[in-house]
């Protein structure tokens, strides 16, 4: 007997939801890494209004946007 599996396209279904999760996991890192470097200048410079924190997550946010369109822009 021989097994029959199903036809799959490249690029299909899987590839679709490998490319979701890698956008998801580049927003997640980018903003959670770059708010932890922001964080670390206002404790260093001392800002009190966690203004640092804030920049932090916007350069985290812009280059995962970067990265994403620069990684999937090109597929």
């Amino acid at each position: 007997m021989t097994s029959k599996q199903p036809a799959t396209k490249p690029g299909g279904a899987a590839a679709g939801m490998e490319s979701g999760w890698m956008a998801t996991g580049h927003m997640l890192s980018g903003v959670a890494v770059w708010a932890v470097i922001g964080g670390l200048v206002d404790w260093w410079l001392g800002i009190p209004s966690h203004i640092g924190l804030v920049v932090g997550m916007l350069v985290g946010a812009a280059a995962a946007i970067y990265l994403i369109v620069k990684r999937l822009g090109s597929s």
